[in-house]
């Protein structure tokens, strides 16, 4: 019978943490400004302009304002990820700063509707940020804007969701195969160019030295702050160049790729799929 580790466990509890994490960033917003010279000269609505109605606008919401992103003299033309302002936005964002962007028109995104539900597309699915108008609601310009908007926009989630859902059936395929289904590979594998684990025989010696001093079903009782420190005497390094650490032998301890298993934990259809069997690399520990 094949035994399953202490992942699944903590996976679950690594989202309900993320989902704590959600509400506390449910009111830090960033304000983004964006002005062509052209337009500050034609029609009045400046860095000045918006600045102060995106202020007011978090004040009346209860929002608290991470930072003020500027990209002064910027055509609209531009990709937002191509402006030095934005990308400063795309940086908080994917650091996990806030959750609302604040705009002062929808057209500040972008000139180009295709830009502008794109941006809208890649912050929802990557870092759940939601965009706000401060002058326009959802439902805004005219009913032909907003049917055009509303229609590019479920076109542009309908492809998000088709192509998260391909991905992550490909890498359940893959794992039910006994493949490497993505992640960073475990101290003592290396990917190879197919995708799959080989072993690197330098860490792999580390790796059996600490199971052989953990011992059988850990009867011999070394501790893990023990092993830790004999590593750490001998001038041995983490793959990151630290010290070892007694949750670091742990969770090596426990992972089940050294006995030739797969294990992964799928979430994204909203229900649990477990995949625990023989993987398709070579083991390290026999």
């Amino acid at each position: 019978m094949l035994q399953g580790s202490k992942r699944a466990s903590r996976i679950r509890g690594r989202l309900k943490s993320q989902e704590a994490a959600k509400q506390v960033l449910a009111t830090k917003a960033v304000a983004y400004l964006r002005v062509s010279t052209d337009e500050q000269a034609a029609h009045g609505f400046g860095l000045e302009t918006q600045e102060r109605a995106l202020r007011a606008f978090a004040e009346s919401q209860a929002y608290e304002l991470v930072d003020v992103i500027t990209d002064a003299g910027i055509s609209g033309a531009t990709r937002p990820a191509e402006r030095p302002g934005f990308s400063q936005v795309l940086e908080h964002a994917a650091a996990g700063r806030f959750s609302i962007l604040l705009v002062y028109k929808f057209d500040r995104l972008a000139r180009e509707i295709r830009f502008a539900v794109t941006t809208v597309a890649e912050l929802a699915e990557q870092h759940d940020v939601g965009i706000r108008s401060v002058t326009e609601p959802i439902d805004t310009a005219t009913p032909m804007g907003r049917t055009v908007f509303a229609i590019l926009a479920g076109m542009a989630e309908s492809e998000r969701f088709t192509i998260r859902d391909r991905t992550a059936g490909g890498k359940l395929s893959k794992a039910g195969r006994g493949g490497f289904a993505g992640g960073r590979a475990p101290y003592g594998y290396e990917t190879d160019r197919e995708g799959g684990l080989r072993i690197v025989p330098a860490e792999a010696a580390i790796v059996r030295r600490i199971f052989k001093e953990r011992g059988p079903a850990h009867r011999t009782k070394a501790t893990l702050q023990a092993i830790a420190d004999g590593l750490n005497a001998d001038g041995i390094r983490t793959r990151s160049g630290k010290l070892w650490r007694h949750d670091g032998v742990s969770y090596l301890l426990d992972n089940p790729k050294y006995r030739g298993l797969v294990e992964y934990l799928f979430t994204w259809t909203g229900t649990e799929q477990h995949v625990l069997q023989q993987g398709a690399h070579q083991a390290i520990i026999g």
